[in-house]
């Protein structure tokens, strides 16, 4: 992705922190705000994606991949839109995915089907020649939204820094638990898909009318 200096909403982000600690380079920056995001995004789930697949009856173990950008991190839910329009049913019991992209099934269907897979995601490691973390331009409105959990959390990660002229153990601790609480709301906010005092509708199970029964 382009340097945040020229991307909305990445250079808010980028312009506040640099007023904050003017002395950390690039580099150190760039370094922060990956892992600043990869565990945000691990403890919202807030990034998802839907991704179709074909399961067919000889079959149980299938590589789903996104189409966009960043890497399966959690599976929230395997629905089939043609029996739950509404993806509030796991289209089977024990549904799993051990390796991160590979779901495997209890048992195969018993014909074929087009399933969808919803995943949670993180940012994978920058490959691009700016290093920023990397994420959909449709969902930049998460680090819009959300952008004093980044702010914060880059902060406090940049403080704990030993030995540097920005180093602040005391502010760190404060400035993480800023983080912490902004995160937490981010948390909400995907529980219940951003409704008032609302109950997410789909993701994640717990909320579901049903239990996990079979399906064929």
């Amino acid at each position: 992705m382009p340097s945040p200096t020229t991307v909305v909403p990445w250079q808010r982000l980028y312009n506040d922190l640099k007023i904050s600690i003017p002395g950390v380079t690039d580099a150190v920056m760039k370094q922060e705000m990956f892992r600043c995001a990869k565990d945000f995004f691990d403890q919202t789930n807030i990034w998802t994606e839907e991704v179709p697949f074909v399961v067919t009856p000889d079959a149980t173990k299938y590589t789903v991949t996104p189409a966009g950008k960043g890497a399966p991190n959690r599976l929230l839910i395997v629905f089939d839109p043609a029996v739950y329009p509404q993806g509030t049913h796991w289209v089977q019991s024990g549904v799993g995915m051990g390796v991160p992209g590979v779901i495997q099934l209890t048992y195969a269907p018993s014909t074929s089907a087009n399933w969808v897979a919803v995943y949670a995601k993180t940012p994978t490691d920058p490959v691009d020649a700016q290093g920023w973390p990397d994420i959909d331009t449709d969902d930049y409105w998460i680090v819009d939204k959300y952008r004093d959990a980044f702010y914060f959390g880059t902060l406090a990660r940049l403080q704990m820094q030993p030995s540097k002229t920005y180093t602040n153990p005391k502010e760190a601790a404060r400035n993480n638990q800023n983080y912490i609480t902004q995160r937490g709301k981010a948390r909400t906010d995907a529980i219940k898909a951003n409704t008032y005092g609302g109950q997410r509708w789909m993701y994640p199970q717990s909320y579901a009318t049903t239990a996990r029964k079979g399906w064929a």
